[in-house]
């Protein structure tokens, strides 16, 4: 990673794709460790990361000299080669190609990391924002 400054927060929401099967409670778990263990090899600082049964939200600091959506296609296939040869899963999720991002200013970030942290509870009674679930234009 290239040494410099940067303060650039983001949230990120992909989807499995349409004919992948849902994410079990076993596999969100191992998902999110993940996404969290291997942040700072990837060029992100984790905030908050929730993983549902099709789909799931990152909020993170970005480090410098990494392009975001780079990121998030590295991301995609690195967690699908993470899930099919180190933990041997015979049907690992298949990742929709599309994926949303938008920037968080400081000043929100708390909120962000709150909604991101109620993301079963907000689904459950359609209270979600949909700004941050868009993954196509």
């Amino acid at each position: 990673m290239p040494l410099g400054f940067s303060e650039i927060f983001f949230h990120i929401v992909w989807r499995t794709a349409a004919a992948s099967d849902g994410m079990n409670a076993p596999t969100r778990k191992i998902v999110k460790n993940f996404l969290m263990d291997f942040g700072e090899k990837y060029g992100y600082e984790p905030i908050a990361i929730s993983v549902l049964e099709d789909h799931l939200h990152i909020l993170a600091k970005l480090l410098p000299g990494v392009a975001p959506g780079l990121l998030v296609e590295t991301l995609k296939e690195e967690l699908n080669q993470y899930l099919k040869k180190t933990l041997a899963m015979k049907n690992p999720p298949h990742w929709d190609d599309g994926y949303g991002i938008v920037s968080v200013s400081r000043a929100h970030i708390d909120a962000v990391a709150q909604y991101v942290h109620q993301q079963e509870k907000r689904h459950k009674t359609n209270r979600i924002n949909s700004t941050l679930e868009r993954v196509r234009k």
